[in-house]
């Protein structure tokens, strides 16, 4: 903006000082004219005790008055913040006198009007500068304090210019204790002094800034401290060999990262390695003796009467007695690597030939025969066993564990407590499996197989969506589980027909709903690998008419493991056609933070597992920190397997998105949930319903008695 374009408005008020001449009365009539407000004065007092109504923006000083002008303006403050004009003689020392009393500029007489405007606008527009580097200033300083992170700024005498107080909190120093003008070294002193240093001397931390400060490439780098905090900082150096520089504290994101990793390889209720630690200190086992042609020995343990325990005594008797089992295994296997696959199968990794690792088995199984003292009460369980030695058992992982799975299948058959080396001929289950197999591709031509729903509620208790669930009835072994028919399904490849017959039953069925609730349907990671999923999906939605919003797609991590930048490209093409896409089971298997970096995934989907032992401190922990990944990344977060009221409890508290469980709805055919997709309920279902009663209702009401909203 230049001086011309201040507008001239009455809303401006110029005030003249004067003796009350003639010449200066004109000058006020010609600024009353070219637009302005303008008051004269004589008498210095009366103009103070009129200030604060008039507000002037201005004042022009006669030189007749000048001296007792500003000797009033130094005894009163009103008058020390305006700009002051002094209207003087055309001499070179009435000017320098002017502006050494304290004017910011000069008009000399007599007065030309062109001039006396233009200085007024030139006045007028450095105010207005002024006022709004002030407040630029003021949101600078105000962004500045209410930034996350610390922030300062050196210059090239490493001496803080400036910095806010986060920077000094994020070091655990008193905010008034830094203060700008400071070198870097008395900085260093106090955070030194904190503790908030890393673990190296004072002198070589100088050192090391000054090599950071020598490139002139921006850097990145996380420090952890001797205080035990972990900080984040970025560094860039400035023109003038200075820098600045942001640190945030990133403790509490190391620690859920942390836990997060920790999860991926441990089980929550054992903190035993998992199934995915297993695989992959198997595989380092095979690479490394089948280098040095040593053996090792792989046991595959299952509990004896452990189901007797939980049916007698409950789930937590049954958790206590697991955790029992998971230090005696520790104490007992020395060296080994033991590891829990999933209920109360476990799995032992030994470098020993068949000799040690029959004595290893004979051990365990004499530890764990042991009485138990749970919560007071004596349980006495048992452990089968069943062994397969690298490399003459099997030379992969797969195989060793299938080996060693065929000896425990051997060993229960045979009776309790017993071990058994893998045989050959042991693999007569791998026909029983075949025989499933078999029946598997015929019973969907047989109509043996049936798609259930199973709702999906916000924490308030209004029902979100379902997820789509395979069920199996078999004509002669009744209902097979899907953990024992999918595997087969994708061992086999048939989980690709499978899959597609379940996306297009499910998606048909929520197209017909009145009420357009969501629908999730899983994928398999064999369904990733062959055939073109994005346009069978683009087929199903086109053939049934679903709005793609409504449909969710839940992955497992296993459908990222084999091939990563596969997956990736089908998942970006998947939600390109607008679907959402579920990480499902997170915390379980390959759990890692980084395919959440890798694909912006709609939902994270707490497996049942932690839900199951939300009670336990660990657990807990677990799940707070999946939350709050989840807040932090901004994805909602949905806990599945919830079945109790304490369970749902810890995940209100928490601030869980949605559940989902038994507590919620089993997975029924639609026909149960009628009323909740908005269709008519049948009068004989409604006669079923009055009698029974709905579940899902009462649910909804218990929640109402919290004082949770409902809608539906």
């Amino acid at each position: 903006m230049s001086a011309s374009d201040v507008k001239f408005t009455p809303d401006i008020l110029v005030l003249v000082a004067c003796d009350g001449n003639s010449e200066t009365l004109a000058m006020a009539t010609n600024i009353r004219k070219a637009g302005l407000s303008c008051v004269c004065f004589s008498n210095f007092h009366t103009m103070a005790e009129h200030w604060r109504y008039l507000e002037p923006a201005i004042i022009l000083v006669d030189a007749a008055v000048a001296d007792e002008f500003f000797r009033c303006r130094s005894e009163n403050e009103v008058f020390q913040d305006l700009p002051v004009i002094e209207i003087v003689s055309p001499d070179i020392d009435s000017r320098v006198k002017a502006l050494a009393a304290g004017a910011v500029d000069c008009i000399v007489k007599p007065v030309i009007n062109e001039e006396l405007f233009a200085r007024l606008r030139t006045q007028l527009e450095l105010q207005a500068a002024q006022r709004q580097f002030k407040l630029v200033n003021m949101q600078f300083a105000t962004t500045l304090e209410k930034m996350g992170q610390g922030v300062c700024f050196f210059d090239a005498d490493r001496r803080l210019v400036l910095s806010n107080r986060r920077y000094a909190e994020v070091y655990g120093i008193e905010p008034e204790a830094i203060i700008p003008g400071m070198r870097l070294e008395e900085i260093a002193e106090l955070r030194y002094a904190a503790g908030a240093c890393p673990p190296i001397s004072h002198q070589e931390y100088l050192d090391w800034c000054d090599a950071v400060n020598s490139s002139p490439s921006p850097q990145n780098w996380s420090a952890e401290l001797m205080s035990g905090k972990v900080i984040r900082v970025h560094h860039e150096r400035t023109a003038d060999g200075g820098w600045v520089s942001t640190h945030e504290d990133v403790t509490e994101h190391r620690d859920a990262e942390r836990q997060i990793t920790h999860l991926a390889l441990h089980d929550p209720l054992t903190d035993l390695p998992n199934r995915a630690a297993l695989k992959k200190e198997l595989d380092v086992l095979i690479k490394k003796n089948r280098e040095q042609d040593f053996p090792f020995a792989v046991l595959c343990l299952d509990l004896d009467r452990f189901k007797e325990v939980n049916d007698l005594f409950g789930h937590n008797a049954g958790d206590l007695l697991l955790c029992t089992i998971a230090d005696r295994l520790r104490a007992i296997s020395d060296e080994a690597f033991v590891a829990r696959l999933g209920g109360d199968e476990f799995m032992v990794l030994a470098e020993l030939d068949v000799k040690f690792a029959s004595s290893l088995a004979d051990r365990i199984i004499a530890s764990l025969s042991e009485d138990a003292d749970i919560d007071g009460t004596r349980v006495r369980i048992g452990v089968s066993i069943g062994v397969a030695v690298f490399p003459a058992d099997g030379g992969s992982a797969g195989v060793l564990m299938s080996n060693a799975d065929a000896a425990l299948y051997r060993a229960k058959a045979e009776g309790r407590g017993t071990i058994r080396f893998f045989e050959p001929q042991m693999d007569q289950w791998l026909r029983e499996k075949r025989s499933l197999q078999r029946d598997l591709h015929a019973a969907l031509s047989r109509q043996q197989l049936a798609v259930v729903y199973q709702p999906q509620a916000d924490i308030g208790g209004d029902i979100m969506g379902f997820e789509a669930l395979l069920r199996w009835h078999h004509p002669t072994r009744g209902n097979v589980p899907p953990s024992v028919f999918i595997p087969i399904a994708e061992e086999s490849s048939l989980i690709i027909e499978l899959g597609e017959w379940v996306l297009r039953a499910a998606c048909k069925e929520a197209a017909s709903w009145p009420n357009e609730l969501q629908i999730a349907v899983n994928l398999s990671p064999v369904q990733f690998k062959h055939g073109d999923l994005s346009n069978l999906v683009r087929s199903v939605l086109v053939d049934t008419g679903l709005s793609p919003d409504r449909l969710e797609l839940e992955i497992t991590e296993g459908v990222l493991i084999d091939d990563f930048e596969r997956a990736i490209a089908t998942l970006g093409r998947l939600k390109g056609l607008g679907v959402r896409i579920a990480m499902d089971d997170f915390g379980t298997g390959y759990s890692s933070l980084s395919y959440l970096q890798s694909f912006p995934f709609d939902k994270i989907k707490i497996d049942q597992s932690f839900i199951r032992q939300a009670g336990q401190s660990q657990s807990a922990a677990i799940i707070r920190a999946v939350i709050g990944l989840g807040r932090g990344l901004d994805l909602p977060v949905i806990a599945e397997g919830v079945e109790s009221e304490d369970q749902l409890a810890f995940l209100t508290r928490e601030s869980c998105h949605q559940v989902q469980g038994y507590l919620v709805g089993r997975p029924q055919p639609i026909s149960v949930y009628a009323r909740y997709v908005g269709r008519e309920v049948p009068e004989m279902d409604q006669v079923r319903s009055k009698r029974d009663g709905d579940p899902l209702s009462q649910w909804r009401k218990e929640q109402s008695k919290r004082g949770l909203p409902q809608s539906l």
